[in-house]
């Protein structure tokens, strides 16, 4: 039967039992706000659904849902009102890799997937700042992280999706498979509603790496690119493919710039350096620390990152470096720019496989991001 390529077609859920809706007060306490504390968190009640059928029937009998991952949102976007809190943390399951994809549940932590794809020599890319992130809050926040320098956002690595619509459709699309139509149509026939259809947004997205204002779109808009960013208002992302590479070698390179002028002298040569796609040194990352938050980094995470507290003034950058053979080149490249630029401070390099003093370096960024 032929079917139009702007419209989508989803499936009703197998018949399942319908989640337990749990209303202890303890339990319910540890949802009620997000990472961003926002007060006044109240819920109905909370529940755990162990596969996308158990989400589609808690979607259908319930007036007011939102979905949640690790909360650690700082919109406080994650800080129910009243509503049933749907977490997915139970959404758990990992495919094993086929190709370059991985098939993941939504209530996977990223810390989670990428440990399973190091053992298989594979890695996903665009991960945030927390670690801790589940795979469906990154969706739902196109959520980018210090390797969009490189890699750009999660939108760019979703192959496919699996959402929950609100009358508790179930809709399987991959990307490429539903676009919206010459004058900006997209159709989905759904169980509950019949067919429906709507006119994407017609506002120009800015071109930059990262957005993050209203819905995404752009003419013949992707299906998968709407839902990705939506901050779960089209629906429960349950799980999704995803793109992965093969596992970099990688570096990390702790620099000390004596003034906030040479930190932005050696990011803008850096950014140059990959925009000249050269091979000697492929910058994948560059974090930047300054010097106000560096002064509340406690004495301990310098030390573990081998260096001495920093005087007044000083601002840091932490910048990955990969490369598919040795390092050789990159370091020398690295070296030879700093001293063009006039820095004189050898960088703390950690090199692969050195992971205590890779996390040692990282740990002092991360401080000073939560600064």
């Amino acid at each position: 039967m032929f079917r139009p390529r702007h419209r989508a077609v989803t499936r009703a859920a197998s018949a399942a039992t319908l989640p337990p809706i749990h209303s202890d007060p303890d339990l319910l306490q540890s949802f009620l706000s997000d990472a961003a504390h926002v007060p006044g968190g109240t819920a109905e009640g909370i529940v755990f659904p162990r596969d996308v059928t158990e989400v589609a029937a808690i979607v259908q009998v319930s007036k007011r849902i939102l979905p949640v991952g690790a909360q650690s949102s700082l919109t406080g976007g994650a800080t129910p009102r009243g509503d049933v809190v749907l977490s997915t943390r139970a959404l758990s399951d990992i495919a094993e890799p086929a190709g370059d994809t991985v098939r993941v549940g939504a209530g996977v932590p990223l810390s989670d997937l990428q440990r399973f794809l190091a053992t298989r020599s594979l890695y996903y890319p665009p991960v945030p700042t927390f670690d801790g992130a589940f795979v469906g809050g990154t969706l739902a926040t196109n959520a980018a992280g210090a390797a969009t320098f490189k890699y750009g956002v999660t939108r760019d690595w979703v192959v496919g999706l699996t959402v929950v619509l609100a009358d508790g459709s179930i809709l399987e699309i991959s990307r490429d498979e539903v676009r919206a139509s010459a004058d900006g149509i997209i159709e989905i026939d759904t169980n509950g509603r019949g067919l429906i259809q709507f006119n994407i947004p017609t506002y120009q997205v800015p071109a930059l790496p990262k957005v993050s204002g209203g819905y995404f779109t752009e003419p013949h808009l992707d299906l998968v690119d709407l839902f990705v960013g939506s901050e779960g208002t089209l629906g429960v992302i349950a799980g999704a493919t995803l793109r992965v590479k093969r596992r970099p070698l990688r570096c990390v390179a702790l620099m000390v710039c004596r003034a906030e002028a040479q930190a932005i002298a050696v990011t803008a040569r850096l950014r140059a350096e990959a925009a000249a796609a050269r091979d000697a040194l492929d910058v994948a990352a560059i974090e930047y620390m300054d010097a106000r938050a560096l002064a509340l980094v406690d004495d301990s995470a310098f030390a573990r990152a081998g260096i001495h507290r920093l005087v007044d003034g000083t601002t840091m950058l932490l910048v990955q470096i990969e490369t598919e053979g040795n390092l050789d080149a990159p370091l020398a490249r690295l070296q030879d720019l700093l001293q063009i630029i006039g820095i004189s401070d050898d960088p703390v390099v950690a090199l692969p496989g050195d992971e205590r003093r890779q996390h040692g370096c990282s740990n002092c960024a991360k401080r000073c991001r939560q600064r």
